[in-house]
């Protein structure tokens, strides 16, 4: 759902229920991102067969050196995803073989994070490290619009993705207003007795603004 603000976060360990998530719930939302969980449980193979019913945003946040930060990128691509989330802080180098490595793979960096960490201190750094190595789009927390916004005025017109609503205790029309392009929602999704009606509510809620 190519209009979709919603980026569905598929945070669990089992294939069936991953795939069946998937299959149900890609006509909802603009893509779906995993993470560790799902990948050391089924192995990289279950990027190719995400990808059958979305696109595919893998949660790595890779935080190595270039070499270590390239290999990993060029394999995620070789099994069809369609983004990769890299820390930031690593540097303008490791970002910039992340971003030569992921091809056509869109590299988005984390610059804040929806918890409090070390990196709060230099996010204004990050942001322009970032920019300076071509990355596709930031991350960057919907749970502290405050700093959302900051990290908006500063970045220009560069895609944002924003964890951080619902089991976080963000609020999806906030983040929007300060500069969020699409929102990460996990758990507030899988875990509802309706899955498919709860990215409704969201879709909803985001076609408000």
């Amino acid at each position: 759902m190519e209009d979709s603000k919603i980026i569905f976060a598929l945070d669990v360990y089992d294939r069936d229920t991953g795939i069946e998530l998937a299959k149900n719930l890609a006509d909802q939302v603009f893509a779906i991102k995993v993470n560790w969980p799902i990948i050391l449980e089924n192995g990289i193979k279950i990027i190719s067969e995400l990808s059958k019913y979305s696109k595919i945003i893998c949660d790595f946040k890779l935080a190595d050196v270039e070499n270590t930060d390239k290999l990993i990128t060029e394999k995620v691509a070789q099994y069809g995803a369609w983004g990769i989330i890299s820390h930031a802080f690593t540097g303008i180098k490791s970002l910039r073989a992340v971003v030569k490595s992921a091809g056509q793979m869109k590299v988005f960096s984390v610059v804040s994070m929806s918890q409090e960490s070390y990196i709060d201190n230099v996010y204004d750094k990050l942001v322009d490290d970032s920019l300076k190595a071509g990355v596709f789009g930031l991350v960057a927390p919907a749970n502290r619009p405050d700093r959302l916004k900051k990290i908006r005025d500063i970045s220009g017109d560069i895609k944002i993705i924003a964890p951080g609503v619902g089991a976080q205790g963000g609020n999806i029309i906030s983040a929007i207003m300060a500069g969020a392009d699409y929102i990460i929602i996990g758990r507030s999704i899988y875990d509802s007795p309706d899955p498919i009606g709860a990215i409704k509510k969201f879709n909803d809620e985001a076609t408000k603004l």
